[in-house]
This record gives structure tokens, sequence and C-alpha cells, in this order.
């Protein structure tokens, strides 16, 4: 063996894609760690380690089979993957059970289960779950109860040890007294390690197998694993260096729990220790031979989700292939300028209906604007920009709150509310008071607002400030002229130009930032976009910004303006009485007629009726499903608007405005691939994962969650492991799945070389298409549509 079990350890903890908080859901791709390898192996490993193939089942692509699926899509999917399996028997295979793959990897409690019952019948592997997960709970939910000082995996571990050693329910639970083991476990990390080395020897024989024993059971609560995995994420964010990661801190309880469940059962029953001991060398010694016999198994399963994926792209080919771009105006009255969200696709062509003289165009929904927000007195501060950057910047706004002591006042009863511990007597001493809120829920069907976002006001002036330094003029300048440019518009502004943000309306959600963008951190765009407009109608900015290359005529004004998405209103804050009013409330009412055909709604082509529809979808606190969020998306075009203005991709496409005309050292493309395209492959295999591995990825049914920690996570009832992902309910809709598990198409009008250039660059970007994780298509300015497979490009 060429590594330590400490070593190992690490790569271990490594492979857990961090879970972010209820208050700032941040989608995630959770298969983020593995992206260096091959998708279909990385399944492959899932499906042994864990049981979750990561495919849909049989019965699922039967049921397209014929419909959306053809055999031509079959076809090219068996021709593209060089399978050596026929049509015919794939139709013969499709209609014949499911497809199990029949190598599983068994934990050291899953093995006992089967040979040695508890003498309570209380299975031992769910006991680990429930005692690791309540303890972390407990350990994050009051850590007053802990000693703060130098939290990390180490603390982590050692604050376990001291509850663990004491705790006398286990004994109730599994009828065996394990406390003298517990006791007797070493006090650090490392040592536990080092002790691991000289217990399982049999284990460590070979990199790969020891890593597999690790990984499976680190995997007993990859929940709470993503979650620790998070803590370490936001301390390298921050730039924060810790001697043992939180999620080793995890890794080392799971294992110490191996090694005490060991010790009493060569006490108890030294020969089924001895065949235990030899299954799991048995499986450490040959799990590369199971992971190449599950990936032979998922071969079939995966041609069709090759081919049901090509169902999507191919209508999509044709259309580019086929469309006539639109002209682009010289200097159009109006530009909106959206979030790439899929929610704003029907939004955009609902409002470019209304009038030939206003364009739309799509950016990153934190508008380029890397701030974290803080509230005046500085109680708050929170991060307003795609999880996988930093902020660089504060943004505050410049009045003083009186309205702080009422904001800290709620957020403090919201939290008292959510502790189980003092839920009845918070209502009791509610009394009166708290059946005013009822009744407004209830009978008025006033929705919720974050108490915090009340403070962000519509006309107030901002400050922006680096490292406790007021950004100067020539600094805002610069910071603006970059984001104008980005968008594509700094030679031709608008007259008007809206900056339009968006968030979600929902009542009683405690998942309700998952709906928010989350390029702003699981928050609306709201601060941002407020931010932005603020400094680009500075005049002292203004007076700048031609030395960064861009000069803002004199009668071009900028908007903030925020787009609902629960209920498709766009509200534009301190906006004048003019002409164009009209066609945002256009825009809106064309907007949710279309979007009524997504539930099951009365037919209706009244605008009052869609309107209240929506409106209380958005105010009812006993609405599992307000709206779809991003349920569906399956694409991105990184185009001009000119090329894709006549499509129509049903809201399941993001729209990133990009000229390569304007970018000739094609830098604002580097951006645009190493930042929003990465964000979208999280948001899109997020989606897909909590679709194809529920269990593992999603986050069960939301009709039993309980909120942990008042912003952690959630559980599916009342313990078990963290649940992560997002909930059926956000997917499904009692009768079939409206998500279609579809990995992401990345569709770019640039010139090949460029694209590859940015590939051999950036390591991310080229293994997420190297290896399955996205496809990448490249559009030429023929509208030709080139595939890039195998690092070569395909004509389609």
């Amino acid at each position: 063996m060429a590594c330590s079990p400490l070593d190992i350890a690490k790569l271990v903890s490594a492979s857990i894609a961090p879970a972010f908080p209820l208050d700032q859901s941040v989608a995630v791709n959770p298969w983020w760690p593995q992206r260096h390898a091959q998708i279909e192996r990385t399944f492959a490993e899932q499906a042994v380690l864990t049981g979750e193939t990561g495919l849909m089942c049989k019965s699922y692509y039967r049921q397209h089979w014929g419909q959306q699926i053809t055999a031509q899509h079959l076809l090219q999917a068996i021709t593209e993957q060089h399978s050596p399996l026929t049509l015919a028997q794939l139709q013969e295979d499709i209609q014949h059970g499911d497809t199990d793959v029949s190598v599983r990897w068994k934990t050291l409690a899953m093995l006992m289960d089967e040979t040695i019952p508890s003498a309570q019948g209380h299975s031992w592997a769910q006991e680990i779950v429930q005692q690791v997960s309540q303890f972390i709970g407990l350990y994050h939910q009051y850590p007053e109860r802990f000693d703060a000082h130098g939290k990390n995996g180490e603390h982590l571990y050692q604050s376990w040890l001291e509850v663990v050693a004491r705790d006398k329910g286990i004994n109730t639970l599994l009828g065996v007294d394990l406390l003298a083991h517990f006791r007797a476990l070493p006090e650090s990390v490392s040592a536990l390690f080092d002790e691991l080395g000289a217990n399982w020897q049999s284990i460590w024989e070979s990199d790969s197998g020891a890593y597999a024993f690790m990984r499976a059971s680190l995997h007993q609560l990859s929940g709470w694993a993503g979650w620790q995995s998070w803590l370490d994420w936001q301390a390298g964010l921050a730039k924060q260096p810790i001697d043992v990661p939180h999620t080793l801190g995890l890794t080392a309880i799971l294992l110490a729990w191996d090694t005490v469940l060991m010790q009493w059962l060569i006490q108890h029953d030294a020969s089924t220790a001895a065949k235990i001991r030899q299954t799991l060398h048995h499986q450490a010694s040959h799990v590369e031979a199971f992971y190449q016999l599950a990936q032979q198994q998922l071969a079939p399963l995966w041609l069709w989700q090759r081919a049901l994926e090509l169902s999507v792209q191919s209508p999509w080919i044709a259309q580019v292939k086929a469309v006539t771009p639109t002209p682009e105006l010289a200097r159009p009255e109006l530009q909106a300028i959206f979030c790439i969200d899929v929610r704003s696709e029907p939004m955009r062509r609902a409002l470019e209906a209304q009038a030939s003289d206003l364009e739309t165009l799509g950016f990153a929904g934190f508008f380029g604007i890397p701030i974290a927000y803080q509230t005046y007195d500085g109680s708050i501060l929170r991060p307003q920009l795609p999880g996988l950057l930093a902020p660089q910047l504060i943004a505050k706004q410049t009045h003083k709150q009186p309205e702080r002591i009422l904001r800290l006042t709620k957020l403090g009863w919201q939290s008292s509310l959510e502790k189980p511990s003092s839920n009845l007597g918070m209502v009791e001493a509610g009394g009166l008071l708290k059946l005013v809120s009822l009744f407004k829920r209830v009978v008025l069907q006033h929705g919720t607002e974050n108490p915090v976002n009340r403070d962000v006001r519509h006309n107030e002036q901002w400050e922006l400030v680096r490292q406790q330094q007021l950004l100067s003029a020539t600094e805002k300048a610069e910071l603006g002229a970059g984001i104008l440019k980005a968008m594509g518009i700094s030679q031709r502004l608008a007259k008007v130009v809206l900056l339009t943000g968006h968030g979600s309306q929902t009542c009683n959600n405690h998942t309700a930032s998952s709906l928010d963008c989350g390029a702003c951190g699981g928050q609306t765009g709201e601060v941002n976009v407020k931010v932005l407009a603020h400094l680009l109608n500075e005049a002292e900015v203004r007076a700048q910004m031609p030395s960064f290359g861009v000069t803002v005529p004199v009668d071009t004004q900028f908007y903030a303006a925020m787009h609902n998405t629960t209920t498709d209103e766009i509200t534009v804050f301190d906006a004048p009485d003019a002409p164009w009013r009209r066609w945002i409330i256009g825009a809106g009412q064309q907007a949710r007629l279309a979007r009524m055909t997504q539930f099951e709604a009365p037919a209706t082509e009244s605008n009052a009726a869609a309107k209240r529809f929506f409106k209380q979808r958005a105010t009812s606190w006993a609405q599992m499903r307000p709206e779809w969020g991003l349920c569906n998306n399956a694409g991105v075009f990184i185009a001009p608007r000119s090329l894709t203005r006549k499509l129509n991709f049903g809201g399941r496409a993001f729209l990133h405005e990009y000229h390569v005309s304007e970018d000739p050292e094609f830098t604002q493309l580097e951006k645009i691939m190493t930042a929003p395209l990465l964000v979208m492959n999280w948001i899109n295999l997020q989606y897909y994962a909590s679709v194809t591995a529920p269990e593992k990825y999603g986050s069960g049914n939301k009709l039993l969650h309980n909120v942990v920690g008042g912003h952690i996570g959630v559980f599916e009832g009342n313990g078990g492991d963290l649940r992560i992902g997002l909930s059926r309910q956000s997917v499904h809709d009692g009768k079939q799945y409206r998500h279609q598990p579809v990995r992401l198409s990345a569709f770019i009008q640039a010139p090949k070389a460029a694209i590859e250039a940015i590939m051999a660059k950036h390591a991310d970007v080229a293994s997420l298409v190297n290896n399955g994780w996205i496809f990448l298509y490249q559009l030429d300015q023929q509208q030709r549509v080139w595939y890039y497979q195998q690092q070569q490009w395909i004509e389609q």
C-alpha cells in the first residue's frame, strides 16, 4: 500500500460535494469532486458502494420509447458509444424487469445485520446513522454546549468521543454495552487512523480497497458529510487553512464506530468476526472487478439515457440550423437584462412580443458584481454571488435602519419557534399576537417576507467597500465598464436599461431560497440590481468610464427591476410613468397565461384569473409546489439573442448573451465557460440527481421535513441522515416527473479553436466535457452545428 490510512481518509473526505444551508441554498452537482473521472465509471462506483445507479429504471425509458425516444436516437447512441449491442437487443432488454447491479459493497454494520442481529432487534447500521446524525445536529444547533475554540474536524471528533462514551441509549437500543470500547478509542484523529492501520491490515493491502472501505463508510451519512464539506468549502473561499478538515472528522467518527463494533464482535463471537473480516478483505481486494462488472451491467441503460438526451438535443439542433437570425437593433428603446435562469426564457419571449423596439439579454444573475450584502449596523453579512466564488466587495445602504430591533426580534422569534424544545411554549407565550399572524396567512392570504430583505430600500444610496475602504469613483467606473462589456451592450446602450433580477414568492417554505437566484447565493437578485443601477447612474462614475472604453449616453437611464418567478410580475423600482411600462405589464400577462398549462388549473383567457391563481400559490402556506423552479432544464445557449429570438425552448434553456465580434481576445468567453457554465452544470446535475438517485441526493417528502439547526438542512421525519437536494414535490407533480433527467447541452457560438484553448487552460471545464458530464456543441457563423466528442468536432 502506497498511502497511509490517514492520507486515504483525506482523499475520501474530499470526495464529497458541499451541501449549502437552507438560507442560502445553492444547487450543487453532487458528483463535482468526481468531475475528473468518466461519468460511467463514477456511477458504477456509486452503484457498488451505495446501491444508487444514477440512472432511471427501465420502466421510465420504456414509457418514452416510441414517443419521445425513437429508433434513430438509439442507433445514434449505439454509434457514439461504440457499443456491441444492437437495436433489437436493447428493445428486447427494456421489456424485462429492471437492471440491478449484482455486486454491492457491504459495510461492517450491514454484515452484522445479516449475521448477528442485535439483542433488541435494532439495526446496527441504523443505530450508527441515528447516533452520529443526532450528535452532529446537536453539535451545530447548540454550539454553546461545546467549546468553540479551534473548531475543525479534530474538535468534532473529540466532542463526539466525549458524548458517545457516556451514551447509555446505545445499550438500550442495541442491547449491548459498548461504552468501554468507546472510552478506549484514541483521543485524536491521527491516532485513530494509526490504530486503524494496525487493526485492519488486510483492508490496507491496496489503496483502492482501502479507499472503497472508507468511502462506503462515509456514505452512510453522505448528507451530513455534505454539510461538513460546506464548512471546509467556506474556509477554502476565505483562505483559512484547517489542520483537520471538518469532513475528515466525520470520516474518523464513522470509522471509530467500525473499530468499536469489531472489537465487541471479537469478544462476543470470534468466529463471526473472522468471517466478516474475510468478507471485508474479499471486497477490498476485488473492488476493481466489482466496478468493472457494474459498468458492464449498466451499459444498456446508458444507451437509453443517451437516446433520451438526443431526443431533446436533436429538435434544438434542427431549429438552430433552420432559423433566420433577427437583425440587431442599432439602438433599442429599451434593453432588459435578465438572469440566465431558465424561468427567464419564457418571460423574455413574452416581453419581446410586446414591441419591436426592445431587446432582452441574458447575463449571470448576480450581474457580475461580486458582493456580500451587509446591513447598515453590520449585524448580518450574506453573500450575493455564486457559491463557487468568494465576495470581493461589501455592499450596504447608507441609511440607518430604524427597524433593526423589529428585524432582530422577528429573527429571534422565528429561531425560537424552530427549536423543538420550545415550540409549544413559544406558541403559548405568543398568544393572540401569533393568532394575528395565523389570521393573515389563512384568511387574508398574506405571504411571508425575509426580515433581512425588508431593510433593502428602493431609492437609497449604496456604499461599496473593499478591505474596509470605500471604492473610489475610478474603481467603480472600471467595475461598471467591465460589466457592460461583458453584457455585450457597452457600445449600443438603449435609453432605458432594466437590470432585472429575480426571486420567488412563497409562504411557509423552509426551502424558499432554492427557488431564488442561485447566482446570488440563494438570495433574490434585488440587492445586486439596485447596487449596479445606482453605480451606473452616478454622474461621477459615468464621467470616468470612457477611460475604460465605455461611454454611457447622457439620455441612458438604468433601472433596477425584479422578476417574481412565482407570479410572473416584473417590478421596476422608481420607474417613471412611461409608455414602456405597458410592455412590462403585457409581458407578465402573457407569461402567466402560458404558464397555466404547467399546473392543474382551470382553462382561462382572463388575465385577472391567471393573476389571482398564481398569487394564491405564492401566499398559501399549505402550497407544496408554488412554482417549478428550474425543473426540466436541459441546455444553455452562449450566443447572441439574435440567433435564438425566434426559438421557443419551453423554459428548458439557459440563455447567456455572447457576441464573439466584441470579444477579440475571447476573455469574456473564458469567463462564461469558467463561471456561469459551471454554475449551470451544478444546477442541472442537482435536478438530475434528485430524480435519478432520490434516496441519496434528494430530500424526500417535503411534508415530513423537520428543520435542523434553524438553517442547516432537514431531516425526513425525526432522524436519519441529513437530507440534501430537492424534495420529491420539487420534481414530481404527484402523477409524473416534471423534471426530465438529462445532462446539460452547451451550445456556443464561437470559434472551435477558442473553445479548445479555454478547455486546455481550465481542467475543470475540460473534465466536464471530456468525461461526459456536459455535452458541448459549437455553432459556426453559417449556423452549422458541431458536436465535440473524443476531442473531435463532428458535424450534426
